[in-house]
């Protein structure tokens, strides 16, 4: 399984993604005004070598409700928290939240994004 999908099981299996509509690779928005979204998608890593230890980074985006920000920032946190509390599964071997949490960005349509870098060290 790829390590993007990994990271989704990872954190589906945590119960905090329950109001997120999860999607992979990239953003479609479905246009629900009430709609959040949360996208996962591979972003680079460490030289791949076979029967070694790797680090893969995944990107994380959090794409909240149109004019709610509260809401969004509160699952932004939680998310980070579960990751920083929870770094050792068996599916994504050491997994860390890369940065911290970013500043948000805006769309168009008034929805607050969170990019969030994760890194996984596996195998």
């Amino acid at each position: 399984m790829k390590m993007y999908k990994r990271v989704a099981e990872y954190l589906k299996n945590t119960g905090l993604l329950g109001d997120f509509e999860i999607q992979y690779l990239k953003w479609r928005d479905t246009k629900k005004k009430g709609g959040k979204y949360i996208v996962f998608r591979p972003n680079g890593g460490s030289i791949l070598k076979t029967e070694l230890g790797n680090e893969y980074h995944i990107l994380v985006d959090l794409i909240g409700a149109i004019n709610d920000v509260e809401t969004i920032d509160n699952d932004a946190s939680a998310i980070t928290d579960y990751i920083k509390n929870n770094p050792y599964t068996d599916s994504t071997g050491l997994i860390q939240i890369v940065g911290a949490i970013p500043a948000p960005v805006t769309t168009e349509e008034d929805r607050l994004v969170y990019r969030i870098l994760v890194s996984c060290k596996f195998g």
